[in-house]
């Protein structure tokens, strides 16, 4: 081995490399990221919006809902769409929030439920309807909807587009074990996900009982449903099929194989949620270490599956239109 070969696989000179694209990186992301000048930036501040709305929404399709749920969450939500309208005025982008708002409030009421910051939320929201111009029966775009069993097991002889359609995330299970023979009939479908230059990186841990439960525990999103599902996935990236340049090509590896998993598990008839692990390193670390997760692994995502419930609430999660999305470039 030549000199400049040798040096080139040493792991503190790959760093040093490294440095000058991490830094170009992370400014660029510091710019632009939802935090810098949200105020400012009708966009950021429609991200912080629509992350609350669905904050509310993921509550509405928990199966056991704790009574009052949310309400400061509302309360949040309220004052970020009136400081929208204030400072940009009314778009249809933010109809899916206000949907959710709606739903909501109108849950609580149903459930029974009444306090004073409920009623000044619900107040100071009808009072942007009508600022707005908006009527309830234009809010038909957030909230959850109510699906069977049935109608969800039909998608394992649907075609394609209405298997896509069909999907939902499920934060409700039955009590049926979901078997490692499934799990391996779904990978085996899973595996023809295009990976850069078919170096297949994408690993897979699953986790069954008690471990199941620490890894959705400790993943944060899936505390309030974690012990109804019935087994936990972890799909990670392997550092050694990467380079150079190639630090984060794991991450789309990963994420192509975990959908075409979520579809294959839904056109075998087993329910299924992904769970994004966005934490702080030291959260990662320990993420990593307690459940056994090689060195040169990184966890991309989280995969909850269980069989069906007779019946379950799930979040609407209204798309935006293909046109708010997308640029044809001549």
């Amino acid at each position: 081995m030549n000199i400049r070969s040798y040096l080139s696989e040493i792991p503190i000179l790959i760093f040093l490399k490294l440095i000058p694209n991490m830094i170009y990186e992370y400014w660029r992301f510091a710019s632009n990221c939802a935090r810098a000048h949200m105020s400012k930036n009708p966009e950021k501040l429609l991200t912080d919006i629509l992350m609350t709305s669905h904050a509310l929404e993921k509550g509405l399709s928990i199966h056991d809902k704790k009574k009052g749920f949310g309400v400061s969450k509302l309360r949040t939500l309220v004052r970020g769409l009136q400081k929208y309208v204030d400072k940009y005025g009314y778009s249809d982008r933010i109809l899916i929030p206000l949907s959710v708002a709606d739903h909501y409030i109108a849950f609580q009421e149903s459930d029974g439920y009444a306090d004073e910051m409920l009623n000044k939320s619900k107040s100071d929201y009808e009072c942007l309807l009508n600022q707005i111009r908006k009527t309830k029966e234009d809010l038909s775009q957030g909230g959850f909807i109510s699906l069977t069993k049935g109608s969800m097991l039909s998608l394992k002889s649907a075609n394609f587009e209405d298997l896509c359609k069909g999907r939902y995330s499920f934060r409700h299970f039955s009590n049926e074990h979901v078997s490692d023979d499934i799990i391996a009939q779904a990978l085996n479908i899973a595996k023809k996900s295009p990976s850069a230059c078919n170096r297949q990186s994408y690993r897979v841990h699953v986790y069954d009982g008690k471990q199941k439960d620490e890894v959705l525990y400790a993943q944060g999103g899936a505390r309030s449903f974690y012990k109804e599902a019935s087994r936990a996935i972890i799909v990670t990236a392997d550092m050694e099929r990467y380079f150079l340049t190639e630090a984060h090509l794991g991450y789309v590896d990963g994420a192509l194989f975990a959908m075409s998993l979520i579809y294959a598990f839904t056109y075998l008839g087993v329910a299924s949620i992904p769970l994004t692990i966005c934490q702080p390193q030291k959260v990662l670390k320990k993420f990593a270490s307690d459940f056994d997760i090689p060195a040169n692994e990184y966890p991309v995502i989280v995969i909850a599956i269980g069989h069906y419930p007779e019946t379950a609430e799930i979040a609407k999660s209204e798309r935006y239109p293909v046109q708010d999305f997308t640029v044809f470039h001549q």
